[in-house]
């Protein structure tokens, strides 16, 4: 390769005068380097401007991933500037380099002033984003705050023995607003709250044994575990109390109002809201706060995944409440409510369509059935779910049946395969029970596993689907974008989410994976030695980065009053973005032909 060609090719070289170039580019060299290999490290001197030829960088800021460099970027000019390296760059992949010596990159710099006024713009740009990022994430405490970082209350355990009017005494004593009450061992809870009702509703007396009125359901978890979960357990469990734990031994109470202390976006009040709804007028409101949970965390940089999670967990307990206020007990008693497609993969987060199905218990009938499913799906349009346009709703009676129709639709969807019923096999294997007997739908999943043990050709005519969209990237690198109603867009989901998804749902439904979230079905399918470690890892994160971006093209759109849709302009994106995205569409293409190898694609017709 000739480095003056190249260099008159790439931002910022093309800029230089003819002459000036060609005495830079005499001083250029080209390496090569293996992928996996340091290229420079945090601290070290920096000595060359590497512009990359062919291959990928990845920088990396300690452990974290800062930014990925493809073909015709180059790096460090900071680092050139300032004299060291405050990020490490190692070869993605084996890569070749076009480097230029510190000397001849600050001469360049001091000689041309347009050169000079690229390389200083995108100086700027890259420390923009570095701080926003950074601002993000120290208000993002959820993503890395433990719960040893919280309050937590010490311990104040008396013996169920204890009257009621002992432990209320010792609670004012230690200002504790709950206690722990031993039971020869087992150990419950009791909140002040609990003690008042006992004496002043219940009419127990205050010299009753405290044991008596305790819970010892307790929900505990470790120190150590991430305050994020901590959330998430009092909100699926409708507690504002956890027990904490270091090594089996209880170091305290972590309360709801402390944890709130870390959240701004009030999530766990929604759950509250949810819970003491008694019309759905009332959930309407509570469902209108979720987009401003979702516009909260992801402005404060929370992780997609538990941005997700969280949300899937209010999104059930909306739709139980819901089943609730509409459906007789001996309805919800004999079903099972379930989400499916992306709500069942906790991948929903905002609002889409509706994909939901009820599972009823064999021989049962509900006279009320046509009129509780036809609310359940009209009140949802109202919280501002819009109906599946397949119709896959369970006021839809292809999708309200009983266990054993269910399990002849299963029969054909594998038996006589058709590109409807591989998605309606697809959704439903993501399914996630909301309400209801949810051995119902456990049934029905292990009637699935069975049927494809006698037909094992059914997973690659199944797996086909991952390579059904052309990757919207080029031979050169360059997005291929729309021509017609979305011109200049691309379609994230098509050219990218979806070969993700589909492609790691193959390969867990062939591994008879239980899990329906496609981040724990990589984390599976990486423990079990399916994906190698690095490559899982390229998988998490590029599914989390193109799920971000269409994310924030989402809620730009939700701020303008546009529809939803998984279109975006890469020429919205910043030089950042756009690098991240080329190479995330390069992970797509390698895991295709992964995907293509395994199950042989080439010989399914």
């Amino acid at each position: 390769m000739e480095p003056q060609g190249f260099l008159a090719g790439v931002a910022p070289f093309a800029a230089l005068d003819p002459t000036i170039l060609a005495h830079a580019a005499a001083d250029a060299d080209v390496v090569y380097f293996k992928a996996g290999v340091t290229i420079g490290d945090e601290g070290t001197p920096a000595e060359h401007l590497h512009v990359i030829v062919q291959g990928a960088v990845q920088e990396f800021g300690g452990t974290d991933p800062v930014a990925r460099h493809a073909a015709g970027d180059y790096f460090d000019a900071e680092a050139l500037l300032r004299g060291h390296l405050r990020s490490r760059f190692v070869a993605r992949e084996d890569t070749v380099c076009c480097t230029l010596p510190r000397a001849t990159f600050l001469a360049l710099l001091a000689h041309s002033p347009a050169f000079a006024t690229q390389v200083f713009d995108d100086i700027v740009e890259r420390a923009s984003a570095v701080r926003a990022d950074q601002a993000h994430r120290d208000l993002a405490s959820f993503m890395v705050a433990k719960i040893a970082d919280a309050y937590i209350h010490p311990p104040l355990i008396v013996p169920a023995s204890a009257s009621i009017r002992d432990a209320a005494i010792g609670m004012k004593q230690n200002k504790a607003t709950s206690l722990l009450v031993d039971r020869d061992g087992e150990i419950g809870i009791c909140s002040g709250t609990d003690l008042r009702n006992a004496v002043v509703i219940d009419g127990i007396p205050a010299d009753h044994p405290v044991g008596s009125i305790a819970s010892y359901a307790l929900v505990c978890l470790d120190a150590d575990d991430f305050l994020f979960n901590a959330l998430l357990a009092m909100t699926r469990h409708s507690i504002s109390r956890i027990v904490i734990k270091r090594d089996g031994v209880i170091l305290g109470v972590l309360e709801q109002v402390d944890l709130l202390g870390f959240l701004s976006s009030h999530s766990h009040l929604i759950a509250v809201q949810i819970e003491r709804a008694s019309s759905r007028e009332e959930l309407a409101l509570a469902s209108r706060n979720l987009t401003g949970v979702i516009e909260a965390l992801n402005a404060k940089g929370v992780k997609l995944r538990y941005i997700g999670q969280l949300l899937a967990e209010l999104n059930k307990k909306l739709f139980a409440k819901l089943f609730a206020l509409l459906a007789p007990p001996e309805l919800i008693a004999n079903s099972c409510l379930i989400v499916m497609g992306s709500e069942g993969r906790e991948e929903q987060i905002l609002k889409t369509d509706q994909d939901n199905a009820l599972i009823l218990r064999d021989g049962f009938t509900c006279a009320e059935l046509e009129r509780v499913v036809h609310d359940f799906t009209e009140s949802l349009v109202e919280f501002g779910y819009p109906r599946c346009p397949g119709n896959i709703m369970v006021s839809n009676p292809y999708w309200t049946k009983s266990l054993t129709a269910f399990k002849d639709e299963i029969f054909e969807w594998i038996l006589r395969p058709s590109e409807e019923s591989f998605l309606h096999f697809a959704i439903f294997y993501d399914a996630m029970p909301v309400a209801g007997d949810t051995t119902l739908l456990a049934e029905a999943r292990r009637y699935l596993y069975q049927q494809l043990r006698s037909h094992q050709a059914f997973l690659a005519r199944f797996a086909k689907a991952t390579v059904a969209f052309e990757t919207p990237l080029g031979f050169f690198a360059n997005f291929v974008l729309e021509k017609d109603a979305h011109r200049d867009e691309l379609d994230l989901k098509k050219g990218g989410i979806f070969p993700l998804v589909h492609g790691i749902r193959s390969l867990a439904l062939e591994h008879r994976l239980t899990e329906t979230n496609t981040v724990e079905r990589i984390e599976v399918l990486r423990a079990k030695g399916v994906l190698e470690e690095p490559f899982a890892t390229e998988l998490v994160e590029t599914l989390t980065f193109l799920s971000t971006l269409r994310l924030k093209a989402g809620l730009r759109k939700l701020k303008a009053g546009l529809a939803q849709d998984n279109y975006i302009r890469p020429a919205d994106l910043n030089k950042l973005e756009r690098e991240m995205l080329r190479d995330s569409l390069k992970i797509v293409n390698e895991f295709k032909k992964y995907v293509s190898f395994h199950f042989k694609l080439n010989m399914v017709s």
